[in-house]
C-alpha cells in the first residue's frame, strides 16, 4: 500500500469531508433540538404519519407501523437516518469514490500519479483507505454528536446503541463506496463515474421501496442494499441483522477488489 498516496488522497479529501460531517452533524442537533417539542405531541404526529400512504411512507425510509415519535431513537430515526443522513452521506461517498481514478484521468494527471515508484494496486489501494478514513470520520462525527445531544435534550441513548448505530451507518457507506470506485475505475470522467454510482444506488432504492409494498415484488429486496440498512433497530438497540451488515461488507470490499483488478489492466495513458 502506498501511504504516500494514503496521505495525499486524506488531503484533497479534507475540506469535503469537514463539511459534510459537520453539516450532518448540525442537522443532527438542530433535529434532536426540537424533539421535546415532538415528545410532548407524539401521538399526535404518530396518528398523522400512520394516516399517509403506506407508498409515501417507504419512499421516505419510514416503515408503516415501526414510527415512534414520542422515543429519541424513534424520533431521530425518522426524522435523520431513515432518509436525510443516508442521502446526504451517500452523496458525499459517491463524489469522493468516483475521484479514485476518473479524476485523475480527466485531469490528465494519471501520468503524474502513475509515476510514484508503486504498483497501480498500491496506488488505487492507498485511495481506497483515505476514503475509508473519511467514512469513518463522518460516521464517527455524527455518532459522537447524537451522544452528545441526546442527554442535553433529556433523552436517553445508550452507548451500545450508539455504537450499533455506528457499525450500520458504516458498513452502509462502505458498501455505496466500492461501488462508487468500481464505476470510477474505468471511467475517463468523474461526473460520469459518479452518475452511474447514483444511478445504481437509487435503483437499488426504488426496488426496496417496491418490495415492502408488495408480495409479488417481495424479490427485490435481495437487489438492494437497503434491505440491510436498518438503523432504527441499531437506534433501539435491540440488535442487527448480522447477516446483512456481513452482505454490505462483502459488495463493499467485493467492489474496491474487481476495481483493483480493472484498474491494474487499464491503459489510462494512451
Amino acid at each position: 500500500m502506498s501511504w504516500t498516496m494514503t496521505r495525499k488522497a486524506l488531503w484533497d479529501l479534507r475540506w469535503s469531508t469537514f463539511w459534510y460531517a459537520i453539516g450532518l452533524a448540525l442537522y443532527i442537533v438542530l433535529l434532536a433540538a426540537f424533539y421535546p417539542t415532538f415528545r410532548d405531541v407524539g401521538t399526535q404526529f404518530e396518528e398523522i404519519i400512520r394516516s399517509y400512504p403506506e407508498a409515501f411512507l417507504r419512499a421516505f425510509g419510514i416503515e408503516p407501523g415501526a414510527a415512534t415519535l414520542t422515543s429519541f431513537s424513534g424520533f431521530m430515526h425518522t426524522e435523520v437516518f431513515s432518509f436525510i443522513w443516508p442521502l446526504v452521506a451517500a452523496i458525499f461517498v459517491i463524489m469522493s469514490g468516483a475521484a479514485t481514478v476518473a479524476q485523475e484521468v480527466e485531469r490528465g494527471t494519471a501520468e503524474l500519479w502513475l509515476s510514484v515508484p508503486a504498483s497501480r494496486p498500491r496506488l488505487l489501494a492507498g485511495k481506497l483507505l483515505a476514503l475509508l478514513v473519511d467514512i469513518v470520520v463522518v460516521v464517527l462525527v455524527s455518532v459522537l454528536t447524537l451522544l452528545v445531544a441526546a442527554p442535553v435534550v433529556d433523552a436517553e441513548l445508550s452507548l451500545g446503541a450508539a455504537l450499533q448505530l455506528g457499525v450500520v451507518l458504516l458498513d452502509f457507506l462502505i458498501a455505496i463506496a466500492g461501488l462508487s470506485v468500481l464505476f470510477s475505475s474505468f471511467s475517463s470522467e468523474r461526473g460520469r463515474a459518479a452518475a452511474m454510482a447514483a444511478a445504481v444506488v437509487l435503483a437499488m432504492y426504488l426496488a426496496w421501496v417496491i418490495a415492502g409494498l408488495s408480495e409479488r415484488f417481495e424479490w427485490l429486496r435481495y437487489l438492494s442494499i437497503f434491505t440491510a440498512y436498518r438503523p432504527r433497530e441499531a437506534l433501539e438497540g435491540s440488535g442487527v441483522s448480522w447477516a446483512g451488515l456481513f452482505a454490505l461488507l462483502a459488495i463493499g470490499i467485493g467492489s474496491a477488489l474487481a476495481a483493483l483488478a480493472i484498474f491494474r489492466r487499464r491503459d489510462i495513458l494512451a
